[in-house]
């Protein structure tokens, strides 16, 4: 059945890679799905939407999200995954004339883990350093390197000026710079932003970083022993964040991070609404087609739908988790510059570079500024981990004369994006990281658009109802197709234009 429209068109029948092998726990693709909202990349480029609405209006739009675009589209990836068994070019042999996508797809996700890889750079630099007796970010250590501020740098969290001191009008607010953040520019000899400044930290980071990647591929290429390094990479993840969380919730201006947790607000929801692509792109992973490979592990019998849920739920607590660390940052460096701090640090760096000003004023900030770090690095390689595995299977799947070859494949596809990386460890990188990002999510919002044609329009609701239903033994309601063939694309687009908009507002 799964084969029909192949042969249909007269071209050569798909032949399965019977040594691919299934989930080792049937709970590994909700620990892989989950895994997925530790994408802090999207995370922090939207948080701008965030910080403007209170918790609960928060908890509110992103549910509304799960409801209308992260579990459907969930589901429907994972239906192509489970019911094809097979990545996501293969899987697109329901409808033949569309196979193409999955070539695009897979020349996007190329692109994609190439910038990505950043995320891990980043963090492992800053734990390193973390390691020093003193903390660079620290008002002492501080004092050694900050030698070339400009006027505007002067004014920082170490030199504290409040607007009684100044000349101007007691309404007057700007920045307040942060060390931390103030640090990551001694990484470039950019006196001249025009020019190309390569960090040599960064550059031993990422081939540090690719190397670990390489050697991980290469040993545990087997999706039973994938699906273990996931699981417990989770429950570290997890507990890393419990305990941040805790400590976090002890620094000054913690009540009113709690007293957000107030009464929602109309506006705001209609904000959050605003940034359901965003959401939906957090949800997905990095790149596009993550669950419909994951999902080809399961054996044929899985309910996707349950899992689904759980997933999403999954991921809401994460992400809840990390909208309070960010929030205990932000308010944080009010409530120390007596409510005159601009966040105007980086918006897609928040959480990597402006957290580490916040864990130099601890008790044990070294330990606290490692484990920190240590968190956002296991995170960001967990996801580098899980794309390339999932690009590797979903190659090995349409081609049928490189399955022999895997560790030959292997080192190729990790060595094309690790060159490519290496681009952003310089200033010039770093400058239009943000728009590679924005970019990337919106040519991920236009293929599930051109996804939910294909499978619930050309493949069609009859069709895509038998196969579900024989899949999982559960009937799934014409409404429940109607709304997502409908209502969903109409939101996506309403999406998707408030939030360009948006964008060029803060840009």
């Amino acid at each position: 059945m799964a084969y029909e429209s192949l042969e249909e068109c007269g071209r050569s029948s798909f032949k399965p890679d019977a040594k691919r092998g299934y989930w080792a726990n049937p709970n590994d693709f909700i620990y892989a799905g989950m895994g997925l909202a530790f994408r802090l990349d999207a995370f922090t480029l939207s948080w701008y939407f965030l910080m403007e609405s209170s918790f609960i209006s928060f908890v509110i739009a992103y549910l509304i999200s799960l409801v209308v675009y992260i579990i459907p589209f969930i589901v429907i990836q994972s239906f192509l995954g489970q019911f094809s068994s097979s990545g996501y070019i293969s899987a697109f042999r329901i409808t033949p004339h569309f196979k193409g996508l999955g070539y695009v797809a897979l020349l996007l996700n190329m692109f994609v883990i190439s910038f990505y890889s950043i995320f891990a750079v980043v963090p492992l630099v800053y734990m390193f350093v973390s390691m020093q007796p003193t903390l660079p970010w620290s008002c002492e250590g501080f004092k050694k390197w900050a030698t070339n501020l400009t006027q505007e740098e002067e004014r920082n969290l170490c030199n504290i000026r409040n607007a009684s001191e100044t000349d101007y009008s007691d309404k007057y607010i700007y920045n307040h710079y942060i060390p931390s953040a103030l640090y990551f520019k001694t990484f470039f000899n950019d006196k001249n932003s025009a020019e190309l400044s390569i960090s040599w930290q960064l550059i031993l980071c990422a081939i540090l970083v690719w190397a670990i990647v390489t050697l991980l591929i290469l040993k545990f290429f087997n999706t039973e022993r994938f699906g273990k390094i996931i699981r417990y990479t989770i429950w570290t993840l997890l507990g890393l964040l419990v305990i941040l969380i805790i400590r976090f919730s002890f620094l000054p201006g913690y009540g009113h991070v709690f007293r957000r947790f107030g009464i929602p607000n109309r506006v705001d929801i209609i904000k959050g609404i605003l940034s359901i692509p965003f959401d939906g792109v957090i949800a997905l992973g990095p790149g596009w087609g993550l669950f419909i490979t994951l999902s080809s592990f399961n054996k044929f019998k899985t309910n996707i739908m349950k899992q689904s849920c759980l997933i999403g739920l999954g991921q809401l607590v994460i992400v809840i988790g990390l909208v309070l660390l960010a929030n205990f940052t932000e308010k944080y460096f009010k409530e120390v510059t007596s409510f005159h701090y601009v966040s105007e640090v980086g918006h897609v760096w928040d959480l990597y570079l402006s957290a580490g000003s916040v864990m130099s004023h601890m008790a044990w900030a070294n330990l606290w500024s490692i484990l920190y770090y240590f968190m956002l690095f296991l995170a960001a390689m967990l996801l580098i981990i899980m794309h390339l595995y999932t690009m590797l299977t979903t190659i090995f799947d349409e081609f049928e004369s490189l399955r022999d070859l895997k560790a030959e494949v292997s080192i190729c596809l990790t060595t094309m994006p690790a060159v490519i990386s290496l681009y952003f460890t310089s200033n010039h990188g770093i400058k239009y990281l943000k728009v590679f990002l924005f970019d990337s999510y919106i040519s991920q919002t236009i293929i599930n658009l051109l996804l939910i044609l294909i499978v619930l329009w050309i493949y069609g609701r009859i069709r895509f109802q038998r196969d579900m239903e024989f899949m999982i033994n559960e009937h799934l309601s014409t409404w429940q197709i109607d709304f997502l063939r409908f209502v969903a694309p109409f939101e996506m687009l309403l999406a998707l234009i408030g939030g360009k908009q948006r964008q060029q507002l803060k840009s």
